[in-house]
Order: C-alpha cells, then structure tokens, then sequence
C-alpha cells in the first residue's frame, strides 16, 4: 500500500491507490484534531504566547518522532538477542536522527521515552510483529485513512492493535479520549483490509516525567463505542470539508493525473 500523503488546505490526506477515481482521504489524527474541541489548546496557546508554544510544539513533534523511529527499528531488527538488537538499532536511529537534522536533546529524550518501555520489558508483551507503520484505511463515514504504529500478536495468540503516545507528565484515562478513538478507528480499518478481527487495543504513553510507562487497554466492546463516537467525526469532517477535497481532485484531474506521479 502506498503512503502518499498530500495538504488539502492544510490538511494530511492519504492517496488511496486501486481506485476507479483518484481517492484522497483524511488522516485520522486530522479528523480528530479538527472536529475536537480546541478552546483548552488556545488558552496555553495565548497563556505562554504563540513563539514558546510553537516550539514546545514543535520540540514534542521531534522527540515523538524519535521514540517512535527507536522503537520501529528496534522492533524490525531480526536478532534474537536483544542487546544486540538494541545496540544496533540505537546505532541507527541516531543516524537517522542526525541525518533528519533533530537536536541533540530531542533525540536524548525520544531514546529516554524508549527506554521507558525496554527497561520495563514493555516489548516482551510481544511474540510477533504482524504490521508496522502500515497505512490503514475505510470508506466508512466518508472514509479515513492513517497509520497504525503497530499491530502484534501476544503470547495468548491475540492480535492487538498497538498506539504509541509521548508525553510530559503521566496521562489520567479519561484525557485520552482522542487516542481511544484513533485506536478503535485503526482496529476497524484493519479488520475491513485484512479481513482478521484484533482482540483489543493498546495505547502505550511514554512521558518525561518518570520512567514508568503506561498502558491503557480497549476491549472489543469499548472498541465499538469509541469507533462510533469517531464515525460521529468522520461524517462532520467531510461535511465541512469534503468540498474541498473534491476541489482538489478536480484540480490534479484537470493536470491528468496517475498513481504513478508524484504528487507534493
């Protein structure tokens, strides 16, 4: 499956090949950020001014993106000694952290948020990778599409949907309203793709407060509330903004467009 991404008015979208028409569908974290309420984020916005946020913003991005290229390598590498796995695949997130151009304290901290989950043998939860930082995709509602960090079968068997979260401080459950719903969006776009149920889903939060990483768990059941609750977004967002999608499509159309060019 191809990631291609492009901004509609700002905006991710995932190119969905195969299709009779050209299709471009929202990112999940896009849904969500835009149909959510966002008063609580304007206030910090103008209580530490909009330069600070901006590069908190911006830093918490960096060092996101690093704990995640840890795990990602750590998880692929094909040893099965893990001090070998994770020596080598610091060797190489470091660089392709400097190669990316990240600072020096933002891949200090993205490998301490690792190693909140190595050093609490988070990842023995894990008998074997089934998809990593796969595109995922539904027509359902409009339709979304996004990428799932990970996908795992566990020592019972069980398939699990995986979402990996950085934070600050350690997170009460019910501030992740947002990631519950994420989850259970990927949980039914993997379900539809590949036609295999997942038994529940995961959400693991690293922060920089502690060492002590946290795992939420959604059940099958709660899966179905939280899904609904999203689809509930999913119809919202291509209300108020399917035209301009469409626009978009009518526009790259106009060029002759394929799935084989390029699209930025």
């Amino acid at each position: 499956m191809s990631h291609l991404t492009v901004d509609i008015s700002r905006k991710r979208h995932y190119f969905i090949p195969g299709q009779e028409k050209p299709v471009f569908l929202p990112s999940v974290t896009t849904i969500i950020g835009a149909m959510s309420d966002k008063s609580g984020l304007d206030v910090w916005r103008k209580k530490v001014g909009e330069e600070k946020a901006d590069q908190i913003t911006k830093f918490s991005a960096n060092r996101g993106t690093m704990m995640h290229t840890h795990i990602e390598n750590y998880l692929s590498h094909d040893s099965e000694d893990k001090k070998v796995r994770l020596l080598e695949s610091l060797k190489k997130t470091h660089e392709d952290g400097t190669a990316a151009g990240y600072s020096k304290e933002e891949m200090a901290v993205g490998r301490k948020l690792f190693y909140n989950f190595y050093l609490n043998n988070t990842f023995d939860r894990i008998k074997r990778v089934v998809l990593q930082e796969a595109m995922l995709w539904s027509l359902n509602g409009g339709g979304y599409a996004g990428r799932t960090d990970n996908i795992y079968e566990d020592h019972s068997g069980l398939h699990v949907v995986s979402d990996f979260k950085t934070s600050r401080k350690p997170k009460k459950e019910e501030w992740i309203d947002g990631y519950k719903m994420q989850a259970s969006a990927y949980f039914v776009a993997y379900w539809e793709l590949y036609q295999v149920r997942p038994d529940r889903c995961e959400i693991w939060i690293s922060n920089e407060e502690d060492s002590l990483p946290q795992i939420f768990t959604i059940s099958r059941t709660e899966v179905k509330s939280w899904y609904s609750s999203f689809l509930d977004m999913v119809r919202d967002y291509h209300s108020q903004y399917g035209g301009e999608i469409q626009e978009y499509i009518e526009k790259i159309s106009k060029d002759g467009f394929t799935e084989q060019q390029s699209i930025s």
